[in-house]
């Protein structure tokens, strides 16, 4: 639905995700629900960044914030768990088509992906690359979660750790929206040096903004 929560609004929403401040994040997100009468849904749905398709969850799930994943989770899951709208926020594709349960796996984060999985991300949708979360997870060397997937995750699961890649395969590993975020430190995240390495050599740039 059509609301009047601005580029800015949106951008800082993203940011809080992004570095973890779930005080200011939660503030926000009250602030403008209120001022727009929308529901927390409604709201999620409005902030994406207009450039990458990038999502709250997006955000959070790349830097490993798990704590505020559950929380918004807690909140999609009225009026039921893994009800459609709240499916379709956390299944929720950027324009590289990647969801926040491939940015969380290829980035090593484990417990975001134990949460993701665990409130009804579908670990079978692939990005542009043709590959699905644990496939990417595999590929950047996150043994973790990789690991944890084949001890854990069933069948389902461990059909993407043995996957095909698709078309542009010779770039394994090189997401062009990756996520490289700060963590509560203000350093950077813990995107892969092979993948920050392959990045650099393809000359792409980061199109999340840093605000």
């Amino acid at each position: 639905m059509p609301t009047n929560v601005s580029e800015d609004e949106i951008d800082d929403l993203l940011y809080f995700a992004r570095t973890g401040d779930t005080e200011e994040f939660n503030s926000l997100k009250e602030e403008l629900c209120k001022r727009e009468k929308i529901t927390v849904v409604e709201l999620l749905e409005t902030a994406r960044d207009e450039h990458s398709g990038n999502g709250v969850l997006h955000m959070a799930a790349a830097n490993g914030f798990g704590g505020l994943l559950k929380e918004l989770c807690k909140t999609l899951s009225n009026p039921s768990p893994q009800n459609p709208a709240m499916l379709a926020i956390l299944n929720a594709q950027n324009k590289a088509g990647n969801t926040a349960l491939h940015w969380a796996a290829l980035n090593g984060h484990l417990e975001s992906v134990k949460v993701l999985l665990d409130q009804g991300a579908d670990p079978t949708i692939t990005n542009q690359r043709g590959h699905d979360p644990i496939y990417e997870a595999e590929l950047n060397d996150k043994k973790e979660v990789v690991e944890w997937v084949l001890r854990e995750g069933g069948d389902e699961l461990e059909e993407g750790v043995s996957g095909e890649t698709a078309e542009g395969a010779a770039n394994e590993g090189a997401d062009e929206d990756v996520e490289i975020g700060e963590n509560n430190n203000g350093t950077n995240g813990e995107a892969s040096t092979k993948l920050e390495e392959n990045l650099n050599q393809m000359d792409i740039q980061d199109t999340t903004p840093n605000s």
